[in-house]
């Protein structure tokens, strides 16, 4: 079975309304899939109120709301208590650094890597430093990126309390085995697990029991949805930890890791991206009563197929070209790559390559991407920091040759 394209991208009004741009900057933000909007746009349109009381439109609010959170909660294979749909992926680290730290204590150790978006290290570490906590770093090579697991193991103590790390780098954009590491982990150590999806999601959503983390995160606003994020917290672990939200909703499975309060259009919408992925699946000869983490797995091989032919010759033209410095993995015949492709130009700045292709039409990045540290760690000055292309499964290979074209130009 091969990806529909021209299906998928009738999916993305902004495939059509700027037909002419190539947007190679999804990392930072993905287009919108028709289904959210639609979902924001009649939750707006007839049900703007407050939700959950007896009088319809209030009830249906309520109701729209209980849809999207149980949706997500079958997709992820959680139980909708271990489901909380916040602000975005950097509250609820925040959020979460509260809830672990009040009960660290003075002796006890925590990992984070070098390689994490800030929003992974900078609230943990900050926790660390308050409460008088061990941090103790799992390196990346100095070239590549790369973490090796094997690094992480030797760094358990029987003081470890929690691990931190990335399912996939933001820059580096090869992924973490989550599974084989949580595994080794528990053998190991008694230490918990949280994961940062960010920069995996978009490519993957995954069976959260399978992989067997306690906290996972990432933010459907990069996942072709609204600006939230997911948050998943084991039930098992969640009654350890101290509750975020007013005294009176402690108790409230949904409200206790968000303060804020709910979004409520916000949370209805994110079941359009489950709406897309529905829609997508049936195309692609699935059925509706498929069970949700195999339809996730189904779009995995498709995505991830389509994704390789995108990524395969922008890794070989950056790691062959002697004007850029490639970060990651130079290759993608491991299925391990994502197509999010950082490197450092070396003979211009970061952003004279971003300003140059974005004359060609092609919409891209440059800076730190809120991974300062990691690019401290690979020698690279952080002030105009790294170029950065990222791909999403609407991608085309047209774009591809266009965007191959214009690097060369740039470069």
């Amino acid at each position: 079975m091969v990806l529909d394209i021209d299906f998928v991208r009738a999916q993305f009004p902004q495939c059509a309304n700027d037909p002419e741009r190539v947007f190679c900057s999804n990392a930072g933000g993905s287009y919108m899939a028709r289904q959210v909007i639609d979902r924001l746009d009649h939750y707006n349109a007839h049900t703007r109120v407050q939700p959950y009381y007896a009088f319809s439109p209030s009830r249906e609010a309520g109701e729209a709301m209980d849809v999207a959170k149980q949706g997500w909660a079958r997709a992820l294979n959680i139980g909708v208590e271990e489901l909380t749909i916040g602000p975005s992926t950097s509250m609820n680290s925040y959020v979460m650094a509260q809830a672990l730290g009040a009960s660290w204590q003075s002796g006890d150790e925590i990992i984070i890597t070098q390689q994490d978006h800030e929003a992974n290290i900078g609230v943990w570490r900050r926790k660390a430093e308050e409460k008088g906590v061990t941090v103790r770093e799992w390196a990346i090579d100095p070239m590549t990126g790369l973490l090796d697991p094997a690094d992480l193991y030797a760094l358990l103590t029987e003081r470890t309390r929690w691990l931190f790390f990335t399912h996939c780098s933001n820059l580096m954009g090869t992924v973490n085995p989550v599974a084989d590491i949580v595994r080794q982990v528990r053998k190991q150590s008694a230490a918990r697990v949280c994961v940062d999806a960010v920069a995996y999601a978009p490519h993957h959503i995954c069976d959260l029991k399978a992989l067997g983390v306690d906290i996972y995160l990432f933010s459907l606003y990069k996942v072709f949805g609204p600006h939230q994020g997911i948050l998943y917290v084991n039930q098992e672990q969640a009654n350890e930890l101290q509750g975020q939200s007013h005294y009176f909703i402690q108790e409230v499975d949904s409200k206790r890791y968000n303060p804020a309060g709910p979004q409520h259009a916000q949370v209805v919408s994110c079941q359009g991206v489950l709406d897309y992925f529905d829609v997508l699946h049936r195309h692609h000869g699935g059925s509706g009563d498929d069970d949700p983490c195999d339809k996730m797995e189904a779009l995995q091989r498709l995505f991830w197929a389509h994704e390789k032919q995108l990524t395969a010759p922008l890794l070989d033209y950056l790691d062959q070209s002697s004007h850029a410095r490639l970060l990651g993995k130079t290759h993608c015949n491991d299925g391990d790559r994502a197509p999010t492709i950082a490197f450092k130009p070396l003979r211009k700045s970061s952003a004279e390559v971003a300003a140059s292709m974005d004359q060609d039409g092609i919409g891209t990045e440059n800076g730190d991407f809120y991974a300062p540290r990691a690019l401290e760690h690979l020698g690279i000055e952080t002030g105009d920091g790294a170029a950065r292309i990222s791909l999403v499964h609407y991608n085309t290979l047209d774009e591809v040759e266009r965007i191959l074209a214009s690097l060369e130009r740039a470069l």
